[in-house]
């Protein structure tokens, strides 16, 4: 199971005091999508995305987070994680033991907001 980011992009520079809408996709095998949320300060604090389009099993789901931007500028984190419907939820951190074989750990996005 997966959520990824498709926007902002890596280092994308966006303006402070702004709604920007973060978008992403997730994805899980044999279930379906039933939350997807979004943090923009490296994980202390996790936010609900909207789901967007039909959910089914094995399909990407589409998602969209409205993001105010913060007044202060400067590099912030972003990372979404998925929960299927089994209440499994993606993994904060790589699971080391997987090697390279599966990545479905949450992948930070650095963007700059000026």
């Amino acid at each position: 199971m997966k959520a990824e980011i498709a926007r902002p992009g890596i280092n994308e520079v966006v303006a402070s005091n702004d709604n920007y809408p973060i978008r992403g996709a997730a994805w899980t095998s044999g279930g379906e999508i039933a939350k997807v949320e979004v943090t923009t300060n490296g994980g202390a604090r996790w936010n609900e995305a909207k789901l967007i389009g039909d959910s089914g099993t094995d399909v990407w789901r589409l998602w969209e987070f409205d993001w105010r931007t913060p007044n202060a500028p400067g590099r912030y984190t972003l990372m979404a994680r998925a929960t299927d419907s089994s209440g499994h939820t993606q993994p904060d951190h790589r699971d080391a033991n997987l090697g390279t074989y599966m990545i479905n750990h949450c992948l930070p996005i650095e963007i700059e907001v000026r």
